[in-house]
């Protein structure tokens, strides 16, 4: 018997989280975001392309849930605190790997370049000395690699696990 390709989660973003959409998809996720949609496009996209909506909309929640369509309401204002709150709610680690991660512009899937010719008039001359790997993204063009951000990147990350752990262990004591 073949094995299957386990299918991550896809997600879509309301307009009032387009900062959230930008980490899960450099996380890794495909995440759809406009700020040009209405609810009800919302759910019938999430719907047709079987993707969780991600909301602070209440209203949106349940006319989400009326149609069958997973939805998971977001409560912070705090993006450590938001990204805590997808992953226990989502279920979903909170570790990125830019050799996963999606355009956070385009939510374009990025394509590792190994030949820094490509991409040396797209990036300034201290990234295309002190790095080996780029990653194109195949949709908008945009170059990314590991630079200085990463590091921030990282960071919120671990202020986010830490806060999704005492989110679990605040569920288990009661």
């Amino acid at each position: 018997m073949p094995l299957r390709k386990v299918q991550r989660k896809r997600f879509i973003v309301d307009t009032m989280l387009g900062d959230l959409a930008k980490w899960l998809r450099i996380l890794g996720y495909d995440t759809l975001y406009s700020r040009n949609y209405t609810d009800s496009q919302i759910v019938r996209i999430a719907s047709k392309s079987r993707r969780i909506i991600i909301t602070m909309d209440r209203g949106l929640c349940i006319m989400a849930n009326k149609k069958g369509v997973p939805c998971i309401s977001i409560e912070s204002y705090d993006i450590r605190e938001r990204l805590a709150e997808i992953s226990v709610k989502a279920n979903i680690p909170l570790v990125a790997d830019p050799s996963r991660s999606r355009c956070p512009v385009c939510n374009g899937v990025l394509k590792p370049v190994y030949d820094k010719s490509v991409v040396k008039d797209r990036v300034p001359p201290k990234a295309l000395e002190s790095h080996k790997v780029f990653y194109v993204c195949t949709r908008c063009g945009q170059v990314y690699w590991e630079g200085s951000h990463w590091k921030n990147i990282k960071r919120v990350l671990e202020e986010a696990r830490n806060i999704a752990e005492l989110i679990i262990e605040k569920k288990l004591k009661r």
